[in-house]
């Protein structure tokens, strides 16, 4: 399980925002985290991600905040290889 990006390079696979904070003040956890995010346009906002997975943004829609010009493509060992001998085959 890898991913490529668009130049050739190899990722390593992306990790899950986290969705708690914790406040120093109050010394709670907090079911939410936040992020300013941009796409380097006109757009600068706050994501935030709740505990339950869901997330908003504050201004804006995820094509503003996102870096269009990138692709990248994820791969994966079929389904059907998993528990076969020999090397793993590649498919996006």
């Amino acid at each position: 399980d890898w991913w490529l990006e668009e130049h050739g390079l190899i990722m390593s696979n992306p990790e899950s925002l986290p969705r708690k904070r914790y406040d120093r003040d109050s010394g709670e956890v907090l079911p939410y985290k936040r992020y300013v995010v941009t796409g380097d346009r006109e757009v600068t906002t706050v994501l935030t991600v709740r505990e339950d997975g869901r997330w908003e943004l504050e201004k804006g829609t995820l094509g503003d905040v996102t870096h269009l010009p990138c692709r990248s493509a994820r791969y994966t060992q079929p389904q059907q290889s998993l528990n076969a001998a020999g090397p793993a085959t590649c498919v996006p």
